[in-house]
């Protein structure tokens, strides 16, 4: 299977992703209006949800550097 790297790849504003939704729940600002719709039928609860996700990551990416990791890669949504 061959790429074409000679276009961007195609981002659908029109359809909310989840990437974009939980950055808008983060107060992030890579996420258009059609996100942020979506955003605001959530639970309230969802946006301090997404904010303990982000500062687990933090604290567990921390951990692990204190004790000599130094690489990670980050896979998935947020």
């Amino acid at each position: 299977m061959t790429t074409d790297h000679s276009r961007p790849p195609h981002i659908d504003t029109g359809r909310a992703h989840p990437a974009r939704v939980y950055d808008w729940l983060l107060g992030g600002k890579d996420n258009y209006p059609v996100d942020e719709a979506v955003g605001e039928t959530l639970p309230p609860q969802a946006r301090d949800a997404a904010r303990q996700n982000r500062a687990f990551m933090n604290r567990a990416v921390a951990h692990l550097a204190a004790r000599g990791i130094d690489q990670f890669l980050d896979i998935g949504t947020g």
